[in-house]
C-alpha cells in the first residue's frame, strides 16, 4: 500500500478538485491522500472525500523551521518535506505536485512489485544539472549526479521512507540533519528533492525500483496575477488529452 501526498499553496487551492479527480488513473489506487496546506484547506466533493486527510504546514513532522533557510524558504520548505517527512501511514508515498492532472493509467509498479522511477529528457537545463541541487545533495547527503542527459524532476514520484531514513542514517538524529541542512542552503547550495531521490537510488539502490525512461507531462503557466476557472482548467485538460496522446499528465503552473 502507499498514500499519495499533495502539498498545496493558496494559488493552486481552486485546481485540487481535477487534480486529485485524476488521481483515478493511478494503478493502484492509494490507501490515503495527504493535502498539506498553511490552513488545512480541504477540497470538498472529490470522488476521494473518504480517502483525504488534511495537515496544516505547522502540524508537519519533522519540523523544518522556514526562517532558518536562507533561500526562497518556502520552495525548499517544500522540498525538504518530501523527503523528510514522516506523517504518512505508509513508508511507500508518491508525492504530486498540486498543479499535476493525470490523463491517462499510470502503472505504479511492475510485475515484480517494485515501484516505478520516473525520469525525463524534457528539459534541456534540467538534462545538465542545475549546479545548486547537485552542490546540496553533495554536501549533506554525498550524493552526486550520477550521469546526465535525464532528470528525475517531473511533476510526481513515488519516495520510500525505509531508503530515505537510511539516506539520514549518517546523522545522529534528525536535529543533526536539520542543523546540516540549514547551514548549506544558500543561493549557491538548495535541494532538488526528486534529483537526490533519483540519484539516491542509482547510486546505492539501484535493483530495489524500475526505472522508466522518457516519460511526458504537458507543462503550461499564467502568471500569478491571473487565475483562471475551474471550467478553463477542465477544458485544458480536455484539449491537451485529445491532442496529446503521447502525453501521461498535464501541468498547469502558477507562476508568482
Amino acid at each position: 500500500m502507499y498514500d499519495v501526498v499533495i502539498k498545496a499553496h493558496e494559488k493552486d487551492y481552486h485546481k485540487l478538485l481535477l487534480v486529485i479527480n485524476s488521481l483515478h488513473y493511478l494503478n493502484p489506487q492509494p490507501e490515503g491522500i495527504y493535502i498539506v496546506s498553511a490552513d488545512g484547506f480541504r477540497p470538498y466533493g472529490t470522488n476521494y472525500d473518504e480517502k483525504i486527510i488534511t495537515i496544516r504546514d505547522s502540524e508537519v513532522t519533522p519540523f523544518i523551521d522556514r526562517n532558518r533557510l536562507n533561500h526562497r524558504p518556502n520552495w525548499n520548505w517544500v522540498n525538504l518535506v518530501s523527503i523528510l517527512q514522516d506523517f504518512t501511514k505508509n513508508d511507500l508515498y508518491f508525492d504530486v505536485q498540486a498543479d499535476n492532472f493525470f490523463l491517462r493509467q499510470i502503472n505504479l509498479f511492475d510485475e515484480a512489485g517494485r515501484p516505478r522511477i520516473y525520469r525525463s529528457t524534457a528539459n534541456p537545463v534540467n538534462n545538465h544539472g542545475h549546479a545548486p541541487y547537485f552542490t546540496f545533495s553533495k554536501e549533506v547527503f554525498d550524493i552526486d549526479r550520477m550521469s546526465t542527459g535525464y532528470s528525475y524532476i517531473i511533476e510526481f514520484m513515488m519516495y520510500d521512507r525505509r531508503i530515505l531514513r537510511e539516506m539520514c542514517g549518517i546523522f545522529k538524529d534528525t536535529n543533526e540533519l536539520l542543523e546540516k541542512i540549514y547551514s548549506c542552503v544558500n543561493n549557491e547550495s538548495y535541494p532538488a528533492d526528486q534529483e537526490i531521490f533519483g540519484n539516491l537510488l542509482e547510486k546505492s539502490y539501484p535493483s530495489a525500483y524500475q526505472f522508466v525512461d522518457d516519460v511526458t507531462v504537458h507543462l503550461q503557466g499564467i502568471d500569478g496575477s491571473l487565475k483562471v476557472s475551474h471550467e478553463w482548467l477542465a477544458e485544458y485538460i480536455r484539449q491537451v488529452k485529445l491532442y496529446r496522446p503521447e502525453v501521461s499528465a498535464c501541468s498547469h503552473h502558477t507562476w508568482i
